[in-house]
């Protein structure tokens, strides 16, 4: 018995996918009234591995395909690379439900290459006359996560992550009905023995060799030992239950097997027989039955889908007792860094207003010195500046007194605005005073204000005085 997940209600609307050999096959299926129905498909060559370091690249040429096929369907179920699974197949013994829960903990830290709390797990059940067996499948979790990832960057929801071969009609055998199936493609073939409506081992290979002329031909030789070796492992309780070895896949490769195989499976009893012959290759059949499966509400017999835990479950796993100890001393360390800086702060601030107390009347005392400074400053100032405006015009006048002025005002500090009033016998003697003063570097701006009568003229200009003092 294959233990399910169970699972919100189905989607209607899905796509199916499978990869295998660097290849995409994709399946758009919908349901409505009770049958399904093929809405579109289809198949790709990937230019990158799925396991690709750089998944946005990898989702990005999967959304181009199926643009390219016209597949807006967002839901996805995906059947997991056969490679991927890894099998391990023991006896259980009869224990209450959370012994023997705690004994396969155990057995997949003896049967598989790594720690079990980096595989996605899932069990399939089974049994003979006289035991209960069960075979623990597993999938690298950093597998699984770079594919969901890849899927993501496509624009993709995954639903479900399953076991293809397993979702093919009439491989999961009922009870009394043991089944070997292989999946022959010509990059591999997959193994897949069924005994009691579960799964009694997994096993891929190479499938194929290229003969001298490019052709594929079955490497029999090579799938045989496997099977060989697969079958042996199966206990013989379970053995005596086998009666049937299904090929399917490749028609041709399928051919060349069943004749290597066909003395070896007399001599164990088994008959050979070949699946229905379709022009569809097997993982375009996989695509489709995981998306019909699936809008069906039958589900996967074997998910390894992560559950996505509540936001209670994912604050509590971030912190377990190793690393709550670490933030505690985490927090405890910034309070005690914290309490520390107010301290010197504090004490900075005293130590200050202490000297500040030592020095205010010395302050205060200078303050009133600085404001009389400021009080009586233009009363001192030796830099003449108006006098120096004064004599830097003058200059600029004619000596024949044909130009005179009458008034001078000087507004402004820094920048002075100079207003002349006067008198001149002609305009030209006038325009060559105001061409000697736009020569003086203090001077800007000359303008014109106004010029009344003609002989003599009288006249008003201004202009802008910017010299440092003393200048």
């Amino acid at each position: 018995m294959i233990t399910k997940r169970k699972t919100k209600k189905r989607l209607a609307s899905v796509v199916g996918l499978a990869f295998a050999d660097g290849h995409m096959r994709a399946c758009h299926v919908t349901r409505a009234k009770g049958v399904n129905e093929v809405v579109k498909a289809a198949s790709a060559a990937l230019t990158l591995d799925l396991l690709h370091p750089d998944s946005e690249l990898v989702g990005r040429e999967i959304k181009n395909h199926l643009e390219a096929a016209g597949i807006r369907e967002r839901h996805c179920v995906v059947a997991l690379p056969a490679s991927w699974v890894m099998s391990q197949h023991t006896i259980v013994p009869e224990l209450a439900p959370e012994d023997a829960n705690s004994f396969l903990q155990i057995e997949a830290e003896k049967g598989f290459p790594c720690d079990p709390a980096q595989l996605q797990i899932a069990r399939s059940f089974h049994r003979s006359a006289g035991a209960a067996y069960v075979t623990q499948l597993a999938v690298r979790k950093d597998q699984l996560e770079q594919l969901a990832a890849a899927l993501k960057a496509a624009g993709l929801k995954a639903v479900s992550f399953s076991l293809g071969l397993a979702a093919l009609p009439e491989v999961i055998a009922p009870a009394g009905k043991g089944r070997i199936t292989v999946a022959v493609e010509p990059q591999g073939a997959a193994l897949l023995i069924s005994i009691g409506g579960g799964i009694a081992a997994l096993r891929t290979c190479e499938a194929s060799v290229e003969s001298e002329v490019g052709e594929h031909v079955v490497n029999g030789n090579a799938v045989a030992r496997e099977l060989r070796i697969t079958f042996e492992q199966v206990p013989a309780d379970l053995r005596a239950e086998l009666k049937q070895l299904t090929l399917c896949g490749d028609a041709t490769l399928s051919r060349q097997l069943a004749e290597k195989l066909t003395e070896w499976a007399a001599t164990e009893g088994l008959a050979v027989t070949r699946g229905a012959v379709s022009a569809q290759p097997i993982s375009d059949q996989i695509a489709e039955q995981v998306a019909a499966r699936w809008v069906a509400s039958e589900g996967p017999d074997l998910e390894f889908l992560p559950p996505h835990p509540g936001r209670w479950a994912m604050l509590m796993a971030r912190y377990n007792s190793k690393r709550l100890a670490t933030a505690g001393f985490a927090v405890g360390g910034a309070a005690v860094l914290a309490l520390g800086f107010f301290a010197w702060q504090e004490f900075s601030r005293w130590s200050l207003r202490s000297e500040w107390e030592a020095m205010a009347v010395d302050v205060k005392a200078l303050d009133v010195v600085q404001d009389r400074i400021r009080e009586f400053r233009p009363w001192y100032d030796e830099s003449y500046r108006n006098l120096t405006i004064l004599s830097r015009v003058t200059e600029c006048f004619p000596d024949n007194g044909s130009v005179t002025a009458r008034s001078v005002e000087i507004h402004g500090t820094t920048t002075q605005t100079v207003s002349i009033s006067g008198t001149a016998r002609d305009n030209a003697s006038l325009l060559r005073t105001l061409d000697q003063l736009r020569k003086v570097k203090e001077v800007q701006a000359v303008k014109v204000e106004q010029i009344r009568g003609k002989v003599p003229a009288q006249f008003t200009f201004t202009f802008r005085w910017k010299g440092n003092p003393g200048s």
